[in-house]
This record gives C-alpha cells, structure tokens and sequence, in this order.
C-alpha cells in the first residue's frame, strides 16, 4: 500500500541536502515511518518521540518491516531501557533521553535529528530545539500534524513541504442534553457504554475512545465488559500485550479505550468510530509547581480525535459534549503550563545559561524567574545561569532537581537510602499503591508502622517490607527501577541490602533541606495546613491522621472546584512531625508582645508564629532589635529611665499641635518611631548600656520652650474641672474645638466660662455617643 507521504519523497531528499525541512502531515500518512529512512541517506538519524509508547512501537514496526532484530539498523531508547549500538542508523528516543545525550556529547553521533509531532510543544521539545539551532550541526527534521507551521519555518528558516493524506468523510453526533454543554466527568462511564452501544449497531470497524487517563479507562472497561467486544486499554505504561492488541488489526471487533497518546502519535489500524469524551488530563501551574488537572479538550485536540475515525474508511465521531461548547481553540504550549525549573537547568547544563538560546517563542517572564530563584536557592546553577558541578551532578539524574538535590542534601548513607527509595515513588507519574480497607489489614499495618507516616510507608514498599498494602505491579516495577538506577548514580548499596534508618532524623533533615515542604494545622472547618505561602488538605490516600498537628508534604494534586476559592490542594504524601520542630529550625517568625524587668534585668515576652499559627510564649533575655523594642516598651510604661516616656509622649503631642496651628510642615512622629531612632543613634545594645543614659538624653525639643510653653498654655491638650477630665482636640482651620469626657462623674456638660478663653473657636462636648455645644 502506498503511504500519502509517498509523494514528497523526491523534493523531502532534494530539500534535506541543502535545508532544514518541516513537514506537515496527517497522522497515519506514514511520516514518523518513512521520513526517518529516508533521512539515513545522509547519516544516522535520531528521532524523538514526544512518548515513550510511540518510540517503542515505531522502532518494533519498522525492524519487523525490514525483517530485522531489534537494535540492528533500527533501534529505541526510553527510560530504564534501549535497544540499539554504534552501527544502529535509527534510533527513536524520548526528549529527556535525547536532551541528556545533549549534555554529553552533543549528540555528535548523529547527523540528522527528526523531531516527531512537534505541534504537541512539550517544553522538552522547544528546548531541544533551541539547542540545535544554536549549535548548528545538525540537519533538522521538524514534523507536525497541524497546517500552522509558519512559526517553525520562520524560526528555523526552513523548507516547507505538506503531504495532504486521504482523509474520509466523518459523521458527528452529540450526545449532549445542551448545545453548550462542557465535556463532564460526572456518569462518564455510563455515558462511554451508551455510546458505545450506539456504536456497535452503527458501524463495523474498531471503536476509539478518548477518555483523560487510567483510572477512566480502567471504570469504563468495567462497565463494557457485558458488550460483544474485544475491549482494549491503551495508556502510557500499559502492559505490551494490551499495546500489541491495539496497535494491530484483530479477528473480533474492538472497543480500544484510549489516552490522548493516541490522538497523534500512534496510528491504530481499522478506526471507523471515535468517541470524545472532550476531557484530557493537563499540566498547570499552581502556587509554582507543576500539577496534573482534568481539563476540557481545546478544539484543535477534537479535530486531531474526528480525523482518527476517517483515515481507511468513511466514519462516525460521537461527541459527549455540546455542539457549541465553547472549547478554547488551541491547547498551550507546556512552557505556558509547567514549572521551567527542569528547562533552566537542562539548558545550564548544556549551553551558556537558559538566556542564551533563541527560543521559539520567549519564555514566560515569571515562571523563569522563579526556576532561577528555585535553582539558585539549590546552588545548581551560577549568577551567569550556568549549571554549578552540583547542577551536573544532579541533572542527569532520572528525577526533577530538586528531588535529587534532596538526595544530594541528607547528612549519611542510610538517610540517602531512606531518600532514594522515596523518591523513587514520588517519580513515578501513576499511582503506585493503595491503602489497606479491612479493619484486619489497617490493624497490622499500624503494628508495623504505628507512626501513621506515608513517608515511611512508600520507603517500606519499595524495599519489599510490607504485605497488608495493595500495590499496582507495572508502577511498583518503575519505583523500583528508580531507586536501583539512583543507587547506582549516588554509590549506595543495593536494595536488597538497604541500610535500617532513623524515621526522625530523616523527618528533620528533609524539612532543613526543604523548609517550605513543612505545614502546620490551621484552626479551620477545612482541616487545612499552612506554610505561610499555600495551605493543603490531607487527602484520603494520607495515613496522616486528625491528630496531627504539623507534617512535611511530600506530594500533592490538585482538586479543582467551581471557582478558584473552592479549589484545594491535597497532600498525599506525607510525614508528620512535632511543632516543636518548626521552633528547632528557626522557621517562621518571632513576634515581640511585651516587656518587664526581673530583678533589674530587662525581658521580653515573645511569641513564635509560623503559617499564622500562634506556636508558643516565652519570657527570654532579649538582644539586638529585640532588646531595643523591650527599652522602648518598658520607657513608655514607665519603668525605665523615667520620666522620659511620659515626657516624649506629651512634648510630641503638644509639638505636632503647634505646627498644626501655625501651618508648619512636620512629620507626623510616634513616640515608638522616635525612640527607635533615638535609642539606634545612642547605639544602645546590651543591658550595661542603660546605665549610661539619663532620661533627658531622650527627652523631645524641637521648638524652644519660650515659644511653645505659652501656645500649650493657652491651647491645652486635657482640661481638668474639678474631677472632670477631658480631651481637647482642635481644628483651627474650622475653628472647631471638641472636648471628649475622659473621667469623671459629672452629669452636665462644662459651661464656658469655666473654659480656657478659646476666642473664636466653636466649642463642642462629648459624653458616650452624645454631642452638645458648649454655652
């Protein structure tokens, strides 16, 4: 059968001699096949693949075709596994192992790179192109299922070249109660199995359906089971015979329950019915960190998913969401969505620094800038953005940096092991394992770990500790591989041989190394924990319980609400610790309450807050600025240095009133603000530095007596009648006095004449909430 990318053979070797080449083409026209063997004609070639699933499937299809083992002239590379040589002329690879043989070598092995479904713009992808072109050694291939190539072109000044694929009529029907209605997760797979029912009567081909990820997939093959149909699970990670069914023709019709994995990067044969469920699973920024959220689909996904019901045959697209559902139109680039931390470390490592590279388009200004802060608070990259040795130790490391850089941060051997296991499951994108249900089970796992700590727990796992906790095999297997390969990497012993370790001193060294990984409980109906920048909700899958009153958070996800305030954040896993460790670490902040002497000595009354959260009181021998605002509390009380306090307090009052009066500029001064200065240029430091200070050191003087006594004798700030006390305050543009009644018990108001002579002025009195002039 002759592929649609056939035609644009001859121009595609014409143009690769001489030029860069960016090709779009439809999926299933044969691009990630062909184009690779054509390439070889000018030297190896190294195709990267946005998937690990597509790497190993393109590379098996065409040694089969050319009816030779895998890893002679065709080959693969992904993660914890490849199958190629020095004499291997292709060789499909993911883009973290593609950008690690960057930093290596430049892949100088190659001469033509090939990057696969570039329109996907994993952040990966972009960086790896950006490194290629600024190195300029290669002969770059640029392949893409979308018409809106032009960015590519102009970026990389490459040929253009589209092979336009047969594509069959394809009829849409939605299954949707409104026009407008948004893809739902709500009775998704009650509405997969109507749909597919619909579908058995309605066509003879295979079904595709496109639902966001595993546990979906997993709930809707449940609920098929009763059809008369071969249902198949396609994901990343999912077992190669489930692979093997989909990816080849089957004697029984097939329902193949589907991830956006095969919406462009694989080509499943005898489509002639797609099923949208309009939802995928996708990155966003929260608070700073990468999470996985569910999504509704953009409209560029649901044209790629119709077109895979029309590629052999005329087909059918049932879409569970309104016709005008107003989808967004394109899906955003990942470097609009994730963390850059792993961009701006893997381009440190492998060029002058990350504002170096011409990239595709500019990265986003803050998330870059918060990688940089994150990195440098690490130390793996420099002031130039260069990775540090320690940034070259930890980039090639199969996990994010920081969590090496926790591997990296622990005070012994047997606390990196501790780590490494922990981290081993963190790295692993499904889940890995599930908590006991029996009350039997619960009891013998709280004998075996009585701490109720997840962190513990995922350690005993991957060690092969515990039988009472369910664990998926195929996730387990990759935990396990993580923490044999960072063993390997970091020089501990196997696992087999793993050291026994202390759960409390690795409780404490990971909060050192990532204080903000430590939150306490907030006094909330929500049971939610702070760190003073985001606050988290335990989830159900935590052994954590109500108990607890401060734990580190290893993992979270997000838990998207109607609104932004509904959404929540839920840790999964986690470690509980003391609040007194947050004191021990010197974490949040000490607040000052008051001050006293005891036995002449000068105290302060602190308290410690971390999160907002009150965590204790205590009276401690101040020094440094501490000291200083124990001074000035106890000058103001009046049991220091009298009677300085009461005199700053009056002669600032009566000062401000003056300028007031006479129209003169002042800044308005708070006896605190004035006896901070006042004490600072003295330099009062310690204890024995009272004794060198009078009182009238601090006295304030601005204006000379002769000139202010006069004024406050006429315009007094308390007016005392008898045992009537009252406050006076003026307004002298308004020519308004008000008294306020201050003490005392008489009822009636103060008559004028018993008053200062305030000629001019109108002069009211205030009793409670009552007002009345004064006559």
């Amino acid at each position: 059968m002759t592929l649609p990318i056939e035609a644009i053979k001859p121009e595609f070797l014409t143009q690769l001699a001489h030029n860069h080449v960016v090709v779009s083409a439809a999926t299933g026209s044969g691009k990630s096949t062909c184009l690779p063997l054509w390439a070889n004609d000018l030297g190896k070639v190294l195709v990267i693949e946005p998937r690990r699933i597509a790497c190993t499937s393109l590379a098996e299809y065409l040694a089969s075709q050319a009816q030779q083992k895998m890893g002679g002239k065709i080959g693969y590379a992904i993660r914890f596994e490849h199958h190629f040589d020095e004499n291997t002329q292709v060789v499909f690879a993911t883009p973290g192992v593609a950008l690690r043989w960057y930093f290596e070598n430049q892949l100088s092995d190659y001469h033509v790179v090939m990057l696969d479904e570039f329109h996907e713009r994993r952040w990966d992808m972009d960086l790896l192109l950006a490194l290629l072109k600024s190195h300029a050694r290669h002969r770059l291939i640029v392949t893409s299922a979308t018409l809106n190539t032009t960015p590519i072109i102009n970026y990389l000044q490459a040929t253009a070249l589209h092979s336009d694929g047969k594509m069959y009529p394809v009829k849409e029907r939605f299954m949707a109660n409104d026009s407008r209605a948004m893809p739902s997760k709500y009775d998704l797979s009650e509405r997969i199995c109507e749909a597919c029912e619909y579908a058995l009567d309605n066509t003879d081909g295979d079904i595709l359906v496109f639902l966001p990820g595993k546990g979906e997939i997993q709930a809707a093959a449940g609920q098929l089971s009763h059809l008369d149909a071969l249902v198949v699970r396609l994901y990343g990670g999912c077992h190669p015979e489930q692979q093997r069914l989909a990816l080849n023709v089957q004697n029984q019709q097939r329902i193949i329950l589907a991830t956006n994995v095969a919406e462009t990067s694989l080509t499943i044969p005898n489509v002639s019915c797609v099923i949208d469920s309009g939802l995928e699973r996708r990155t966003h920024l929260r608070a700073g960190k990468t999470v996985l959220n569910l999504e509704a689909i953009a409209k560029d996904s649901a044209k790629q998913r119709l077109g895979r019901a029309g590629r052999t045959q005329s087909g059918m697209c049932i879409r569970l969401y309104g016709e005008h559902a107003p989808l967004i139109d394109t899906t955003p680039p990942e470097i609009h969505r994730e963390s850059l931390v792993e961009l701006v470390l893997a381009a440190g490592c492998s060029s002058s620094g990350v504002d170096s590279l011409e990239f595709i388009e500019p990265l986003p200004q803050a998330s870059k800038a918060a990688a940089i802060e994150k990195l440098s608070q690490i130390k793996a990259i420099d002031k130039q953005l260069r990775a540090t040795d320690l940034g070259k130790l930890l980039y090639p490391l199969p996990v994010d940096a920081e969590l090496a850089y926790l591997i990296n941060a622990m005070p012994s051997k047997s606390l990196q092991q501790a780590m490494v296991d922990a981290i081993a499951v963190l790295s692993v994108p499904a889940r890995v394992y599930q908590l006991p249900n029996s009350p039997e089970q619960i009891d013998i796992l709280n004998k075996q770990l009585p701490n109720h700590c997840d962190l513990e727990l995922v350690i005993a796992l991957v060690r092969d500790q515990l039988e009472c906790v369910k664990a998926e095999p195929d996730a387990l297997n990759e935990a396990k591989q993580f923490s044999d390969q960072l063993r390997i990497a970091f020089d501990l012993p196997q696992r087999k041989h793993a050291a026994s370790y202390d759960r409390n001193q690795l409780v404490e060294a990971i909060a050192k190394a990532k204080p903000d990984w430590l939150f306490v409980k907030r006094n909330n109906r929500r049971g939610a924990f702070g760190n003073g920048k985001s606050e988290v909700v335990p989830a159900k899958e935590t052994r954590v319980n109500d108990k607890c009153q401060a734990m580190l958070v290893l993992d979270t996800y997000a838990l998207a609400g109607k609104g932004t305030k509904q959404a929540m954040t839920l840790a999964t896993l986690n470690a509980p610790v003391n609040l007194n460790l947050v004191t021990t670490l010197g974490l949040g902040e000490q607040h000052f309450i008051d001050a006293c002497l005891v036995d002449e000595l000068i105290m302060a009354k602190v308290s410690h807050a971390y999160a907002g959260l009150e965590l204790n009181e205590q009276l401690l021998e101040p020094s440094g600025q501490l000291f200083i605002d124990a001074c000035i509390a106890l000058i103001l009380k009046g049991e220091l240095l009298a009677p300085a306090g009461s005199q700053i307090t009056q002669s600032l009052a009566e000062h401000q009133l003056y300028y007031l009066a006479n129209n003169t500029p002042f800044e308005m001064l708070t006896a605190k603000q004035y006896l901070q200065d006042k004490l600072t240029e003295l330099g009062l430091q310690e204890q024995d530095d009272i004794e060198l200070i009078e009182p009238q050191d601090l006295f304030y003087q601005q204006v000379e007596p002769w000139q202010l006594e006069p004024f406050i004798e006429k315009h007094p700030l308390h007016v005392k009648l008898n045992d009537l006390l009252m406050q006076v305050e003026y307004s002298f543009t308004g020519k308004r006095i008000l008294l306020t009644h201050v003490s005392g018990n008489r009822k009636e108001a103060p008559k004028k004449w018993e008053l200062p002579a305030w000629s001019g002025f109108k002069v009211r009195y205030k009793k409670a909430s009552k007002v009345v002039d004064v006559k």
